[in-house]
């Protein structure tokens, strides 16, 4: 009776230290360039079968590829390449909600068309150019035409152009194309970074789907216009900075160093949409970001892990505000 007894509460313990074990998070395990003759196919691997989407950035020689649930902290942040279409890849960590997001983001000589594919195990994927159509894949996004935007599940961020201080009603959302698949509407569910859409004349007969757009109150006569609010929508770790994405551009905002613990504080006049309130980073001399709200009000907090915070530099970009460190 002792022996069962022992060995029943052998097998609660062994099952209390295995539920107890952290989950190891799934990662990038590498980004390679393969070369043959004048033409380069890039083979990204991972040690789980990969969710994937990618995008073209319209009138730019840039596209990017987003894989779900994936670490890129192995792999190199900046792959120099220069061969064929492709002149660099900047791999970034991207945090969208709770999801950790790897973000490849490929450089290239001029506009080409995108071809992803991957192996029976989705746990290698070769993504290459060409002047042709890109091959559609059963779980990608489909290209983007430098005049469309990938439809997302939850309605984009509105374009800056379209964000005034003049009062407007928000503007209806343009049919999108009828995806193949539901898969290949948007595998990750992810409604960022989206590309910028062209700028919308007042007389244009497509609008830009504006659904999250804040209503504009007018201001009274003698009165400045209202600063705009903003959604801080992501972080993102890139090779030397931090972004702080938001659903359009910032027009105002306060920083302020402070010590005992060192840290830097950014705030502006928003609200947060991210799940989570804390973003591990581990570089730069920064352990953390912190996002927080109070009414009318979001702040940022950088948490350094040094005596001294690091050197910086803040500046505004399209959707957000991007901090460098020297």
């Amino acid at each position: 009776m002792k022996r069962k007894l022992c060995g029943l509460a052998g097998v609660v313990s062994l099952f209390a230290v295995s539920m107890a074990s952290p989950v190891l998070a799934a990662e990038l395990l590498d980004v390679k360039p393969v070369v043959s003759d004048s033409s380069v196919v890039i083979e990204v691997t991972a040690d789980i079968p990969m969710t994937y989407t990618y995008y073209k950035v319209p009138g730019q020689a840039r596209v990017v590829v987003d894989i779900a649930d994936a670490d890129p902290e192995k792999v190199e942040p900046l792959i120099v390449v220069n061969k064929g279409a492709v002149s660099s890849i900047s791999v970034d960590k991207a945090m969208i909600g709770d999801m950790t997001v790897s973000r490849l983001v490929f450089n290239l000589v001029a506009e080409s068309e995108i071809s992803v594919n991957h192996l029976p195990d989705r746990k290698t994927l070769n993504v290459s150019f060409g002047g042709g159509k890109a091959a559609a894949a059963p779980a990608l996004a489909a290209s983007v035409a430098p005049a469309a935007v990938p439809e997302p599940k939850e309605p984009a961020a509105p374009a800056p152009a379209v964000v005034a201080p003049a009062p407007r009603e928000p503007a209806a959302a343009a049919a999108p194309a009828q995806p193949a698949s539901k898969e290949d509407d948007d595998p990750l569910g992810l409604d960022e970074p989206q590309p910028a859409a062209a700028p919308v004349k007042p007389a244009a007969s497509a609008a830009v789907r504006s659904t999250k757009l804040e209503p504009v109150v007018p201001a009274p006569a003698g009165q400045s216009s209202p600063v705009a609010m903003v959604t801080v929508k992501g972080i993102v770790i890139g090779a030397s900075y931090i972004d702080i994405q938001t659903n359009g551009p910032v027009e105002k905002f306060k920083q302020l160093k402070l010590s005992k613990p060192e840290r830097l504080s950014i705030e502006m006049p928003g609200t947060s949409s991210m799940n989570v309130n804390s973003v591990q980073v581990k570089r730069f001399g920064v352990g953390a970001v912190r996002v927080g709200t109070t009414p009318g009000l979001v702040r940022v907090v950088l948490d350094a892990t040094k005596p001294a915070f690091p050197k910086y530099e803040i500046a505004t970009v399209e959707n957000g505000l991007r901090i460098t460190f020297k």
